[in-house]
């Protein structure tokens, strides 16, 4: 968490609000892991963002960094200062914007960081923006051994499943309904392709993932219509993969593991 979904919701949010107003001034806690933006000239600049899978791409006014929101990584926007408030607390960036509110940079688990000043060569297309060339590099690699990895495992390879994480393989892999634990290049047809890009539709559509600490901004409250959605994360049986990160599927699977 956050997944492709979350990270595309986070950019619209941060792209939004910062829309008319530029910043005033900066205050860069020692616990900020955003290093590449330290060597910025921040005053007087816009902040937009852009997402690609799990990376979120900033802008102040041109000039970009590229950023992984980790486990808890999101933006904030106080009013006035929020003493008493987590994201506040954890904010390792304070931009004081032109409107005299303060928008935040909050990372809890500080897993997040700034990357590079462009996209990772290694991570595959993005599903919203490319999905044709999402769909065209899977289908053109099917004979890369990636792909001869049980499904669980190769369906959350960055280079071919750009944003995928741990909800969205439960769900993608537990309503395709097929041995999860077959290789992957067993379940793949342009089909299953259809379902990855409509699951993931789905939960851009719902407002993402309101899981653990990342929440829409978008959004006044939380409502239940993603947790409707889901009907294996958290749910079903579960187990540890060779990545170390639980796996939830459908029980009747585990006799064929």
């Amino acid at each position: 968490m956050p997944e492709i979904s979350e990270v595309r919701l986070t950019a619209q949010f941060v792209t939004e609000i910062n829309k008319k107003r530029t910043i005033q001034d900066v205050r860069f806690l020692k616990t900020n892991k955003l290093k590449l933006i330290e060597g910025i000239d921040l005053k007087g600049k816009k902040i937009s963002a852009i997402s690609r899978g799990k990376e979120l791409k900033l802008f102040f006014d041109t000039e970009p960094v590229v950023i992984s929101l980790g486990m808890t990584g999101c933006f904030k926007n106080f009013q006035k200062r929020g003493y008493k408030n987590k994201h506040w607390k954890h904010g390792h960036i304070r931009f004081r914007m032109s409107d005299n509110s303060w928008f935040v940079w909050s990372d809890v688990r500080r897993f997040g960081k700034s990357v590079s000043r462009d996209w990772n060569p290694n991570r595959g297309p993005d599903v919203f923006h490319e999905e044709k060339k999402f769909r065209d590099n899977i289908m053109d690699n099917l004979n890369h051994r990636d792909f001869t990895k049980p499904a669980h495992v190769a369906i959350m390879n960055q280079k071919w499943f750009n944003g995928m994480g741990n909800y969205l393989r439960a769900e993608i892999l537990g309503k395709w309904d097929k041995n999860p634990f077959q290789p992957l290049k067993n379940l793949i047809t342009i089909e299953f392709l259809d379902h990855v890009v409509s699951q993931i539709h789905d939960t851009y559509h719902l407002g993402g993932g309101e899981l653990y600490s990342w929440m829409n901004e978008n959004k006044s409250h939380k409502d239940k219509q993603f947790d409707k959605w889901m009907k294996f994360y958290g749910k079903t049986a579960k187990m540890k993969d060779t990545l170390g990160r639980t796996f939830w599927f459908e029980k009747k699977w585990s006799k064929v593991k």
